[in-house]
């Protein structure tokens, strides 16, 4: 992959890590080759979503690993629809 990349991370609080959930969530450790466009709460499930752009998937693994200690995260590659090459 060249240039920037955006990446989608969903992000379900683990039982009992709510509080601690929140406080990282609030103040995530943000790479300096990371850029944040948007971290919001959810009303349901999953309980948050983080919108950024990283060079490349390991840097966004950098940024993301964190947040396993108090989320169960999933994080995909988001391309804008244009780029989507549709096979039907």
């Amino acid at each position: 992959m060249g240039g920037i990349v955006i990446f989608v991370t969903q992000l379900t609080v683990i039982p009992g890590q709510l509080e601690e959930a929140t406080r990282m969530f609030k103040h995530p450790k943000i790479p300096a080759n990371v850029v944040l466009h948007e971290f919001l709460g959810l009303l349901g499930k999953p309980d948050a979503l983080a919108i950024f752009e990283a060079p490349d998937a390991v840097t966004a693994a950098d940024f993301t690993v964190q947040f396993g200690r108090v989320a169960d995260v999933t994080t995909s590659l988001a391309l804008p629809i244009e780029e989507f090459k549709w096979t039907w």
